[in-house]
């Protein structure tokens, strides 16, 4: 980590609604929620402060008045409502007097001592755990001074997780003393990664969550392959995984117990130096604080505590998050108070969490993970975060490629799709090796229909790339991350799950509207924040519709109905349910979307260069806008029914036919179709072979393929930053 990564994020920190008010208040102890570097010291400020009028009211102090009161009204709400469905919780289970709940388990008979540990040892652990992630993430975002930075936006928890799933398979000896040690590498692991990816843009907040976000798509998809390999011998890990509360004894209570007492032990001593930190890197230095060896024992603190609490309990998604969140808007400043409140509020906010999943269970007659609960209301949390950030401007530090226009053959690039096609359906791999098939049959059957589903998937989700990109005037914008895939793979599943219950069929039709609803939803929402805030910030959004899909996939995975693990391959992305039948409709629905696309391309380019001036120039902004949004909500819906939610595509295949030449926009779109079949054909060629008789998803390997292209493109931010 760089020494100046503090003095150039300075004007990224927290910007809350007490902002204004708060820029009287220049003490030392100001961290993260002051968006101005600090110029003077402690000292200075309690000079100023002393020579106000007598007369003239102290602002610092009726301001931590007021913080202290929301703080306490806030705290109050949530043990209310926690205590309200700890109270529905033990009036649904508990059988005996509630005094009866304290008494030592060795004085209950089985079936009683089981339920006290079901309410109570589960409570303990959902109040130590979320208070835990809560103070990491504020630690975290002490340290690189990002009001989005937590376990799970940074990859932390990921990492853990997929190191213990890799020795769980292959190297179950290294278990042998506790999941504790491989969690803690995994984390670290994952965390370097991404602090190494920020470093060259001095830590720029969207490029750090951006990061993360690359660094949890990739994790997630070598977990994936894992899983399709070895389900049976992870299928135990999947379901601790997804973040069970549910206590059976007191082991995980009393190790969280002495993790929070230990870390709060630790934290005491940094406290000063946290605090001092606050300043820029030359000013805390001269006050004789090592801030590289501060840095890297906070690093390994983050590390520890939650590799400790994956270890015990899973992966528990956003809680941290939520928690520093509140205290951001609290407008906290004092680095104690902060850890305090934070961990308060993480605690308050996993128990009730906790209570609902509980109380839920037997009303849906399934087991309902709290992990996967909090992945769901991560949504809603990122949304809330993101209008926060309306009055921010952060520093446009956008990663992309540039070309030069050059001409472009399309007729050669359209005949080396078709050869790519070709190639993908005879040069194959059986039992005899490689070579060329001249089995017809089976080519027509499902070679075939694999690459052409996979050649128009590519296609349209290019085709909406885009459109995106231009329609928002970012190029970091694509269905997948900014959420439209999930949201239609969403649809898709909620139609799947309820039309029935509607005396309706869960038909292709049916299923394309649902998908099509669900697009469209956070199309809108879209849309609709980008009035409100900065650009950078909508590729967010991605991560809480992608939360809230892993989530939902969970659920999946754990309610053991037979008609929804049959969508577990569809939602990994795979051609394999194509069919010779109904992959000509797929061709036929991705050309008309194309030459709509090609339609509209005039008024797409000058809306491209703001409403006003589309305005000015007589184009209505109003049907335009929504003819494109219903035109992306198409592709989107049309290629996820049809492989299912995949990763990258969108956004990587419009950069690439930029860096070729298709600079303008109606080359850009043509181009880039032809890429993007191109790049998902050879994507499907290889997951169908490179470990033949098995098979890897295509959205496996097209999330391997663009997630790598986007860690390279990340590592050009300096370049474009010095232009």
């Amino acid at each position: 980590m760089s020494a100046n990564a503090d003095t150039h994020n300075n004007h990224n920190n927290h910007i809350n609604n007490n902002t204004d008010s708060a820029h009287t208040m220049t003490s030392a102890s100001e961290i993260v929620t002051t968006p101005k570097p600090l110029s003077s010291s402690s000292s200075l400020t309690s000079s100023k402060q002393s020579s106000l009028p007598p007369n003239q009211p102290n602002l610092q102090t009726s301001l931590f008045a007021s913080m202290s009161w929301r703080l306490w009204v806030m705290l109050i709400g949530l043990a209310a409502l926690s205590l309200w469905s700890a109270w529905a919780l033990v009036d649904q289970e508990w059988t005996r007097p509630v005094s009866d709940l304290l008494l030592p388990s060795a004085q209950l008979d089985i079936t009683s001592m089981a339920t006290q540990l079901h309410i109570v040892a589960t409570s303990i652990v959902a109040l130590l755990a979320g208070g835990l992630l809560g103070v990491v993430s504020i630690l975290l975002q002490q340290l690189v001074k990002n009001p989005l930075a937590s376990d799970t936006t940074l990859g932390v928890g990921v990492g853990a997780q997929l190191a213990m799933l890799i020795v769980t398979l292959f190297l179950p000896s290294l278990a042998i003393y506790g999941g504790l040690y491989v969690a803690f590498a995994g984390a670290l692991i994952s965390m370097g990664l991404v602090f190494a990816l920020a470093a060259p843009s001095r830590f720029n907040p969207l490029i750090l969550i951006l990061a993360g976000l690359v660094v949890n798509i990739l994790l997630a998809a070598v977990a994936n392959v894992l899983v399709l390999f070895f389900a049976e011998r992870s299928n135990g890990m999947l379901s601790w995984a997804a973040g069970f509360l549910a206590q059976n004894s007191w082991h995980t209570s009393t190790m969280l117990a002495i993790t929070a007492v230990v870390m709060a032990l630790v934290c005491l001593p940094l406290l000063k130096p946290l605090t001092l930190m606050s300043l820029d890197d030359l000013q805390a230095k001269r006050l004789g604080v090592p801030i590289n060896g501060i840095r890297a024992l906070v690093v390994l603190i983050v590390a520890i505590v939650t590799a400790l609490v994956i270890s015990e309990v899973g992966l528990i998604g956003f809680i941290g998050l939520g928690a520093a969140s509140l205290v951001n808007a609290l407008g906290i400043s004092s680095i104690s108070k902060r850890l305090a409140a934070a961990f308060a509020l993480g605690a308050l906010l996993l128990w009730l969490t906790s209570n609902v999943a509980l109380l839920l269970e037997p009303i849906l007659d399934m087991q309902i993970p709290a992990g996967a609960l909090t992945g769901i209301l991560g949504a809603p949390l990122i949304i809330w975060l993101i209008l926060r950030q309306r009055r921010e401007r952060i520093e446009t530090v956008t990663p992309m490629l540039t070309g030069k226009h050059i001409s472009i053959a399309f007729w050669r690039w359209g005949i080396g799709v078709l050869a790519l096609i070709m190639l993908a359906c005879l040069f194959v791999q059986d039992v005899n090796g490689w070579g060329l098939s001249t089995d017809w049959a089976i080519t027509q059957q499902y070679r075939l229909p694999r690459s052409l589903s996979a050649a128009a998937t590519g296609l349209m989700l290019a085709i909406a790339g885009v459109l995106l990109q231009t329609l928002t005037r970012n190029p970091m914008a694509s269905p997948e991350v900014l959420g439209v895939s999930s949201g239609a793979a969403l649809g898709v599943i909620l139609g799947f799950l309820l039309l029935p219950s509607l005396g309706l069929s869960a038909g292709a039709g049916m299923l394309l509207i649902s998908g099509l609803s669900g697009a469209m939803a956070v199309l809108l929402l879209i849309i609709w924040l980008a009035r409100k805030v900065s650009s950078g910030y909508l590729l967010l959004v991605g991560i809480g519709i992608a939360a809230m899909m892993d989530g939902v996939m969970h659920m999946v995975k754990l309610s053991g109905d037979p008609r929804l693990e049959a969508m577990l391959s569809w939602l990994s992305g795979t051609t394999y349910s194509a069919q010779p039948s109904t992959v000509w409709y797929l061709i036929g629905i991705a050309l008309i979307l194309f030459a709509l696309s090609l339609l509209i391309i005039k008024p797409l380019r000058v809306l491209g260069l703001g409403t006003g001036i589309a305005r000015n120039l007589g184009v209505a902004v109003t049907p335009v806008t929504l003819a494109l949004l219903v035109l992306v909500a198409a592709l989107s819906t049309a290629s996820t029914l049809a492989v299912g939610p995949l990763s990258f595509i969108g956004l990587m295949v419009p950069h690439l036919a930029t860096s070729l030449g298709a600079v303008k926009l109606e080359r850009q779109l043509p181009l880039a179709a032809l890429l993007g079949a191109g790049v998902m054909v050879i994507a499907d060629w290889i997951g169908r072979y490179v470990i033949f008789p098995y098979e890897l998803p295509a959205g496996t390997i097209a999330a391997i393929i663009g997630g790598g292209y986007f860690l390279w493109l990340i590592r050009k931010v300096p370049a474009s930053a010095n232009r």
